[in-house]
């Protein structure tokens, strides 16, 4: 699928890691997490309605090492009693990469995917990042756009035999 490309907005808002009003609080992943993150990717692709043994397929392959955790920045959402959604922000120079993003789909549209996209924007922002990019779930696109993406470009081809919009902000 190929797309116009839009001009990319700007991105502003940073994030203290602080407690909201839902007791949710944006912190690092502890190293010993890496199960609960693979747990929150395999359920919350499985709740678009893709094939679950697809998802397990595509899940086992992610890197949920403790390496992994702490060679990125990775965040989580904390409820006080469990991670709750989770965001992997890999560093690369000007144009920092998101390279993951789960929300659990029961916390999904309460604003914690919302409060966790500001929390990586503002790392990137911080490490001297201008941009930020992604590769984006078809299902999550709409929310991007609320949060300031546009679509950049497509992905090449994946293993999966799947091309995804490129999205992108200025930060």
């Amino acid at each position: 699928m190929t797309h116009q490309a839009r001009p990319v907005k700007q991105y502003a808002p940073g994030l203290r890691m602080t407690t909201d009003r839902d007791g949710v609080v944006i912190r690092y992943a502890r190293p010993y997490e890496g199960e609960r993150l693979r747990e929150i990717a395999f359920t919350a692709k499985a709740h678009w309605g893709y094939d679950p043994e697809w998802v397990r397929r595509w899940v086992a392959n992610g890197d949920f090492s403790t390496e992994a955790l702490r060679s990125n920045e990775t965040f989580v959402a904390d409820d006080g009693s469990d991670v709750v959604a989770w965001a992997m922000l890999v560093p690369r120079g000007d144009i920092a990469w998101l390279e993951d993003m789960w929300v659990v789909p029961s916390w999904m549209r309460k604003g914690v995917g919302a409060r966790l996209f500001e929390r990586v924007a503002a790392r990137a922002r911080e490490l001297g990042a201008r941009r930020l990019e992604w590769e984006a779930e078809p299902n999550a696109v709409g929310f991007y756009e609320k949060v300031g993406g546009r679509y950049v470009r497509d992905s090449e081809t994946s293993e999966w035999g799947r091309v995804l919009q490129i999205m992108g902000c200025d930060l």
